[in-house]
């Protein structure tokens, strides 16, 4: 009796192995499906997010009365939005360790040089947290003449919804910002350059 048991087991012994073994294989490629279907559900959303056009939530909308702020300067004075009131206004958001921001600078000023009196004004607002002195430094090694604001803390930059950058409101005379720039922007393009003289009326 115990040697027929013995021969039972002997025989049943190899198939549960394989059962075992064909259910763990099942387990492990139910575990890779269920990862692989995770990463493509997280690439498919990181792809959309990155792939809209348009205001991001939450974002100044042209069309949109821009947020005043009070700002300090790198001379220690506070400039405000509202002090602009009746000019053209280019609210630009920066940072010094920003590559694209450092790129399109030059191209910032010349346009800045050749709007630049009484009717247009470049706010230029940095996000650098190392205070005024590493922008002030910035600012004179690349000759730039712009006014410069220092928003470290990034409330400003949070109100008009910017989280990366560089990104550009241009406001008109009334404060309802008009065209919003995601990104640099190649401000020697005579389109760009068009969008500002119909707001100041000039051809």
């Amino acid at each position: 009796m115990a040697e027929e048991d013995q021969a039972k087991a002997a025989e049943a012994g190899p198939q549960g192995s394989g059962s075992r073994s064909a259910i763990k294989q099942w387990k492990e490629w139910t575990l890779l499906a269920i990862l692989v279907l995770f990463v493509l559900v997280l690439a498919a959303v990181f792809l959309t997010r990155e792939g809209k056009k348009g205001p991001r939530p939450g974002a100044i909308r042209e069309g949109s009365t821009a947020p005043d702020f009070a700002l300090p300067a790198l001379n220690g004075t506070y400039v405000s939005l509202s002090d602009q009131k009746g000019k053209v206004v280019l609210v630009h958001f920066w940072a010094t360790w920003c590559p694209p921001c450092v790129e399109e600078m030059p191209d910032l000023e010349r346009l800045y040089q050749e709007f630049r009196g009484p009717d247009f004004e470049v706010l230029a607002i940095s996000v650098d947290e190392e205070g005024p002195g590493k922008v002030r430094a910035f600012m004179q090694k690349n000759r730039l003449s712009f006014p410069a604001l220092m928003d470290p803390g990034r409330s400003v930059a949070s109100s008009y919804g910017t989280l990366k950058y560089p990104e550009t409101f241009i406001v008109d005379r009334s404060g309802v910002v008009r065209h919003r720039a995601i990104g640099s922007w190649d401000w020697n393009e005579p389109v760009n350059r068009e969008k500002i003289r119909k707001l100041l009326g000039t051809r």
